[in-house]
Parts: structure tokens; sequence; C-alpha cells
């Protein structure tokens, strides 16, 4: 609401009442409003808000609340823990694997890598 005053050298002086101006600073304060933005929906300049939230941070009136415009951070856990569901790796199989030639003749021998001590016994023996 607006009170008109007295023509200054530009034009018409507003004189805002003080529930106009509270209700334009509780708008300030609303999560993803910005003082120019609210302003700018009054007809205001974002300076002459920007006063008035500084000049009722400094008076302690009922709106001085107002002048904090952040609102406090949300409190999140350090720590979440987030079930993942995984497969169990498959078994590598690792084995030792030969192909002997002698001729025409081609042989592929697979082993199991844990026997290995077996395999080379049977491979001396095979050579000789």
């Amino acid at each position: 609401m607006d009170i008109y005053m007295g023509a200054t050298r530009g034009g018409t002086r507003r004189k805002h009442t003080d529930e106009f101006r509270a209700e334009v600073l509780a708008q300030c304060r609303r999560p993803g409003k910005s003082i120019a933005g609210v302003a700018l929906e009054h007809g205001l300049n974002a300076n002459l808000v920007g006063a008035w939230l500084r000049k009722s941070a400094v008076s302690g009136n009922a709106c001085a609340e107002v002048a904090t415009l952040e609102a406090p951070a949300p409190e999140f856990p350090s720590f979440i823990p987030v079930p993942l569901a995984m497969k169990p790796p498959e078994p590598v199989q690792r084995v030792i694997e030969v192909e002997i030639r002698k001729g025409a003749l081609k042989m592929t021998v697979t082993w199991p890598i844990s026997a290995a001590s077996d395999f080379a016994r049977w491979s001396t023996a095979i050579l000789k």
C-alpha cells in the first residue's frame, strides 16, 4: 500500500506503510526469492528494499529476522551407506597350455596351474 506525498523534482514521492514493508520483507525471506525479484513484483527499486532490510536489522524491530536472507543449511549425515548389488566374481581358471609338435603330430596339453610341479615332472619325462 502506498501513500502519495508531495511532488519532488522527478515526480511523486511515495511513502510506504509499515505493513507493506513487512510484507515485502517477508517475501524476500522466502526460499528461491531474490530482493531484486520481489522489488520488481511490487514496482520498487531493489536498492530501496535492501535499505529496508538493513534498517530492519539495525533497528531490531519485528521485521529484523527478515534481514537474514540465507536459509539455514540442512543437516545431512556425513556418511550414507548404500547397498550395492554385487555379483560374486567368476572363478578364474588359470591353466598351463602347451602345444607340442613332432612331424605331422600336433598335441595340445592343458594342465591346471595348481599342479604346476606335476606338469614339470610330466613334461620332463615326455621330452626325453
